[in-house]
């Protein structure tokens, strides 16, 4: 079967949103599709009534039957004495006999899985009408994604099935849509092995190819190494990438992300007793997650001074104003002790991740940083880190031929007017670039013949 661009897919889960596009003939686009990964499990146990009833119902079509057998055995006797020649005709309701009792046990195998707990999933624009109709003791709403790993295979592969048939609008049935799957750098063999056992049985996909995002963020960048810097909602991951290798055993994972920006934002803004007040409500972490994509917030440089007056703002219909909060937010990064961890912030790790790399490679990657995740968006945070970064390399006085003097860090390329004012989308962007070099030949990815011959295991041979 021929594959063709309007069809290929690109999909990337994480912890906090999913992402996903088909048709990459025009790559200068955003994500069609783009939720939160989040999924409603609702699970309902039948009540004792409704079981006895189902069994007297399962008991009385047996009796049924039974007795049905014998009026028909008596009915087939008198007219296999009284009507010998009409042997064809005898067969044909015989069959048709069968196929009836062949309903009646699916109909009952049916009544019978009635009286056992229903597990339903929510996704997307259904998962808000659920919320809005089940109250939160019936309806238990989280991400499967926790902390970099899937914990509920259920639910993920619930939210894969609605973006791939509901969002996207793709038919199972005679699916032509290959899916090139972004994922993390710490999901295991035994978990790529279960996604590509899902797609090829659950969702019937022509082809699939998995692909690990941090080399996919450079290729969107345009280079085929550097130093990516990804902050996401529970973890930043520093992973260093050189001529389109992954350094796995210089990778640094760091449990500072936006969840922590979210948190401490949160007091910084319940401490601003002006805001609270011309707010007039209580303030939450959706309030902070809001201020903290808006254009209020900003990072200061190194001789930037705070602005005395305060920035106008408006939230579910409400305006009020925000003082020196929205220059200290992102202080969590660089100081995990205001958060109460005592990890590495987020300069240390970088430094970390360039000291487990060969000397004479960590100068191309100071040259090639790139900061991506939601975070990348907030005003002048990419500056503060390279100011943070550049500080920490002046230490030493003795600069050699491999000893950094500067960082550099990379934006989308210019030919993408569409993506390049932020490179929140460049892991997006390189897949889908990857998928229009892979898929149009069988050789570089998984498909229906591989999987048939070897099973969830060709994942390990044919992919990456």
């Amino acid at each position: 079967m021929a594959l063709r661009e309007e069809n290929f897919v690109v999909l990337h889960s994480g912890s906090w949103s999913t992402k996903a596009g088909i048709n990459v003939v025009d790559t200068n686009n955003t994500p069609s599709v783009l939720i939160r990964s989040l999924v409603g499990v609702r699970t309902v146990v039948p009540e004792v009534a409704d079981m006895i009833e189902a069994e007297d119902a399962t008991s009385a079509t047996a009796t049924t039957q039974a007795v049905d057998k014998e009026e028909a055995d008596a009915a087939v006797a008198v007219d296999k004495t009284e009507q010998e020649d009409e042997t064809n005709e005898a067969s044909q309701d015989k069959s048709e006999d069968q196929k009836e009792d062949l309903d009646q046990v699916q109909e009952q195998d049916k009544e019978q899985d009635s009286t056992k707990p229903q597990t339903t999933y929510y996704s997307g624009s259904a998962l808000t009408e659920a919320m809005q109709q089940y109250p939160a003791s019936e309806l238990s709403v989280a991400s499967p994604i926790q902390d970099g790993v899937v914990k509920d295979w259920g639910a993920m592969e619930a939210l894969w099935r609605h973006v791939l048939f509901k969002e996207l609008g793709i038919k199972r049935s005679r699916n032509a849509s290959p899916v090139l799957m972004v994922v993390p750098t710490a999901w295991t063999k035994e978990e790529h092995e279960r996604i590509t056992q899902i797609f090829f049985e659950n969702f019937n996909v022509p082809g699939l190819y998995l692909a690990e995002e941090p080399l996919m963020t450079i290729y969107g960048c345009a280079t085929l190494t550097g130093l990516v810097i990804d902050i996401g909602h529970n973890s930043t991951e520093i992973t260093p990438i050189l001529d389109t290798q992954i350094q796995h055993n210089a990778i640094q994972t760091i449990p500072l992300a936006g969840a922590d920006i979210d948190a401490y934002f949160l007091e910084l803004l319940k401490a601003d007793a002006q805001l609270v007040r011309e707010y007039g409500a209580p303030l939450d972490l959706e309030f902070a997650r809001h201020l903290k994509e808006s254009d209020v917030c900003q990072v200061l440089g190194k001789d930037e001074k705070e602005s005395k007056t305060r920035a106008q703002a408006e939230y579910n219909g409400k305006k009020f104003t925000v003082g020196s909060a929205r220059y200290k937010l992102v202080e969590p990064l660089f100081n995990a002790d205001l958060v109460g961890k005592r990890v590495l912030n987020i300069v240390e790790a970088i430094n970390a991740a360039q000291l487990n790399c060969k000397a004479d490679k960590r100068q191309s990657l100071w040259d090639t940083m790139i900061l991506t995740g939601g975070c990348c968006r907030i005003r002048g945070l990419q500056g503060r880190i390279r100011s943070a970064v550049e500080e920490s390399m002046s230490i030493s006085e003795n600069f050699g031929d491999w000893q950094g003097r500067d960082v550099k860090f990379l934006k989308m390329p210019e030919y993408f007017p569409a993506l390049k004012d932020s490179t929140v989308h460049a892991g997006f962007l390189g897949s889908e670039i990857v998928a229009k070099l892979i898929f149009p030949d069988p050789r570089n990815y998984i498909n229906k013949v591989d999987y048939n011959e070897a099973g969830p295991s060709v994942v390990h041979t044919k992919t990456f």
